[in-house]
């Protein structure tokens, strides 16, 4: 026991010591300069790095051994101004840099490609403008690469073949134009793929996905990608989210979807898919998954839902365009026109000519529906009501039933026990 003393002692004396051991000059000099090149929260961030020890600055990491600077992590400090490239050059060993959440603006310094030992960059969420350089293919090392939320624009460079060890790439809500870059395909670590919000067109099968095993995540959302669904995803199975929505998209939705067994998002809204949602897509237990924020979105197609998947319950479904089918299932959100929900409770449907076979405590509105059942809501023109205790407003209804309320003009009313207000009614049977 005194023996440990002993040691938790010299520890204790030797620890201020080890804390306080200065990095490396060249270090020091560029996180100084970083600082000091900056405007917004670099004050306080300049009253914080103090003295010689910048290793034990906060957002600052070393290696343990050399004592050189390998992170600088400064998200949401309210730093603004251009990245200051000279600066960061003399941090030869850095390997993370995170700046996101900040003001920076201009275009990227091309110091920053200097890096040679890179592995994590992210620069979401600020001000950043211009065009990529082809440079970024210099950053051999990349693992994450973190882009999204900027006011880049221009086409994303060609050079993904030289990146290969990248895992998570996210460049989305920019304004990236024209193709996707063939060399995307060459990312064979990826599992992270996101450039949503942006302008991309052409065939989104110009990426060849065979190549990607751990793929989890594709999110390439409202673009202009044309083209039909890539054979070459069907080889992803450890596929978790696929969203292809708001695109131009054709052809018909294959069947192999249903073989993604991890899958717990798919989203494949306003495209111009023609047919059936294939019936494999039931066997999708990952969408049926309690407590997780799964299901799936459609649009201007047959949509068949089991009414025996549990997602229909806790984590219902969004259904718009025409010509939908619900079979059976609950808390659906249903709109557009000339859809059917044959049975299921608690949905909400909107548009024109739907129609609501049977089911219980529904709310429709929109004109000129068919409805059957108990306890809805219904209000606008033109509707044909059957059932019990329904509230009915608008005006050319046709209810049928008993214990109904109706108001609104020109309504005809059969049945007993209603409330009917308003003119030019039609009452029989009491």
């Amino acid at each position: 026991m005194a023996r440990c003393c002993l040691l938790l002692l010299f520890w204790a004396f030797l620890w201020p010591a080890a804390s306080a051991v200065p990095c490396h000059p060249d270090d020091l000099r560029s996180l100084r300069g970083f600082a000091g090149d900056l405007s917004g929260g670099a004050v306080l961030l300049r009253t914080a790095w103090s003295g010689a020890s910048c290793c034990s600055w906060e957002g600052v990491g070393c290696d343990g051994t050399s004592a050189r600077v390998t992170v600088l992590r400064l998200p949401s400090r309210g730093l603004t101004g251009p990245i200051p490239g000279a600066s960061l050059a003399g941090l030869v060993w850095l390997e993370e840099l995170f700046l996101g959440s900040n003001s920076f603006m201009g275009v990227l310094p091309d110091a920053l490609f200097g890096l040679a030992r890179l592995r994590k960059l992210s620069l979401a969420s600020n001000e950043l403008t211009g065009q990529l350089s082809s440079r970024f293919g210099e950053l051999t090392h990349l693992t994450l690469l973190d882009l999204s939320t900027n006011r880049f624009f221009g086409r994303l460079p060609d050079v993904f073949d030289d990146l290969t060890s990248l895992e998570h790439l996210a460049a989305h809500s920019n304004g990236f134009s024209g193709f996707l870059p063939p060399s995307l395909s060459s990312l064979s670590s990826l599992r992270g793929l996101n450039l949503r919000n942006n302008t991309l067109s052409g065939p989104i099968a110009r990426v060849s996905f065979s190549g990607m095993p751990l793929l989890a995540s594709v999110d390439f959302s409202t673009n202009y990608l044309t083209g039909w669904l890539p054979a070459s995803l069907a080889g992803c199975g450890e596929l978790k989210s696929l969203n292809l929505a708001n695109n131009t998209l054709v052809g018909t939705i294959p069947s192999w979807i249903g073989e993604f067994d991890h899958l717990w998002y798919l989203n494949l809204s306003n495209n111009s898919f023609v047919g059936e949602v294939p019936k494999s897509l039931l066997r999708l237990k990952g969408l049926a998954t309690a407590g997780r924020s799964s299901g799936m979105v459609f649009t201007n197609m047959l949509l068949y839902v089991n009414d025996k998947r549990r997602a229909l319950n806790e984590q219902p479904n969004t259904i718009t365009g025409s010509n939908n089918t619900v079979k059976s299932g609950r808390n659906n959100s249903m709109s557009g026109n000339d859809n059917t929900v044959i049975s299921g409770d608690n949905n909400a449907v909107s548009g024109s000519f739907n129609t609501l076979v049977c089911g219980d405590n529904n709310v429709l509105t929109g004109d000129h529906h068919v409805v059957s059942g108990s306890n809805h809501i219904v209000t606008n023109s033109y509707n044909k009501v059957s059932g019990c205790t329904n509230n009915v407003s608008g005006s050319h209804h046709t209810v049928s039933g008993s214990n109904n309320a109706v108001s609104g003009s020109n309504n005809t009313v059969s049945g007993s026990n209603h409330v009917v207000s308003g003119s030019n009614k039609i009452v029989t049977d009491g």
